[in-house]
């Protein structure tokens, strides 16, 4: 047993996503833009999802009071240091809930990757505190990629961006990450292709949708229904 580490597919403890003994090792390949729309046809996860409100919350609060602490001592001490970013596995489930609060509730985080929808498929989450350059894989596919803008977290403010493009697509893999080179030339050198959101974002603009804009307490608050508007 390989202990001590937590496998990035079933996020179950003592093994590796790359190990047998995982119940998600078998790969999950996204939908590529010619396959059917047929949702039967997307690899569903064995194992549920535990990762509830009530736990994002609580590690959430932990971490931002943790970085508040770290802040306040760093200025009592008169010493500066880099602040780590949001844990990947609370950046992921802040992505998840907004995409359950929007009315895809068929999205999990039990599964191999970021997120898995019955709706969307291979759901990619990218999550920047900063205006630094975001790193992703030369392999890995998806089928909708979403980018939550937390570069002020610490003051409550969350915008969640969806870009309707699979990393297959031409528009994708022709966007520029360096003056002379694309996502694509990069990727095929089996580099990790890294661009920021300013430089990524007019780029694909036409693709990019605004999905939410809020607090992290609005992200737990119901949205209005049918009826309640109609009546506004």
């Amino acid at each position: 047993m390989e202990g001590g580490v937590v496998c990035g597919s079933c996020k179950q403890e003592g093994h590796t996503s790359r190990s047998k003994s995982c119940p998600n090792y078998k790969k999950v390949v996204p939908k590529s833009e010619d396959d059917s729309e047929d949702e039967s046809e997307i690899i569903s996860c064995p194992t549920s999802d535990t990762y509830s409100k009530t736990v994002l919350q609580e590690l959430f609060n932990l971490h931002k009071n943790y970085i508040n602490s770290r802040m306040s001592a760093g200025k009592r001490l008169g010493i500066k240091f880099r602040l780590p970013s949001i844990p990947e596995d609370i950046s992921e489930n802040i992505i998840k809930f907004i995409i359950h609060k929007l009315g895809d509730t068929t999205s999990t985080w039990a599964c191999k990757g970021d997120l898995l929808s019955k709706k969307e498929g291979v759901q990619e989450c990218k999550t920047f505190t900063s205006d630094g350059p975001l790193s992703f894989s030369p392999t890995s596919g998806w089928n909708v990629i979403y980018f939550l803008d937390a570069r002020n977290w610490l003051n409550d403010k969350f915008v969640l961006y969806k870009i309707n493009l699979t990393k297959s697509s031409d528009v994708w893999k022709s966007i520029k990450v360096k003056k002379t080179q694309t996502f694509d030339d990069q990727a095929k050198q089996g580099r990790r292709p890294r661009i920021g959101w300013k430089l990524l974002y007019p780029q694909v603009s036409e693709y990019t949708e605004k999905v939410f804009d809020g607090t992290f307490d609005d992200i737990f608050t119901p949205s209005p229904t049918k009826e309640a508007d109609a009546e506004l």
